[in-house]
């Protein structure tokens, strides 16, 4: 059976709490959620490297192929909340299933890695990430 969100460990990262500063790249940076989950922002094939934001208290995803890896040390993550800013979430996964498109879209499948990918094509068709809560088990 799939396993539903909130079983397990959940570990949440609101990044206008980590203290980065305005339009700080992040780019290619392993983040520690907790002692087992980690994620890298990454440019990937988009023209600009993923940065905070004050405006969004978000990480930008710019269009065209940024990148973010969620891993879980081994563990195996079962959930991942994104909460979005500025209605752009335009964000793709390279396995489980991904909720509709709204300000808070889930995750839900079984994996020790989630690579979330941007896909929208335009400036307006970006991913604003301003928190992260995962789950893994």
């Amino acid at each position: 059976p799939t396993p539903t969100p909130g079983d397990g460990t959940t570990a949440t990262i609101v990044f206008n709490q980590q203290g980065y500063t305005n339009a700080q790249s992040v780019d290619g940076k392993e983040i520690k959620v907790d002692d087992n989950v980690t994620i890298v922002f990454k440019k990937g094939s988009a023209s600009t490297a993923p940065a905070y934001y004050d405006a969004s208290n978000g990480i930008r995803m710019y269009q065209n192929g940024a990148t973010l890896d969620v891993t879980a040390n081994g563990k195996t993550i079962t959930a991942i909340e994104f909460t979005f800013d500025y209605q752009q979430w335009y964000i793709g996964a390279d396995s489980g299933t991904l909720s509709a498109e709204g300000d808070v879209r889930t995750w839900t499948g079984e994996a020790t890695a989630v690579k979330f990918t941007s896909t929208g094509t335009d400036k307006n068709h970006r991913a604003y990430v301003k928190q992260l809560k995962v789950t893994y088990k």
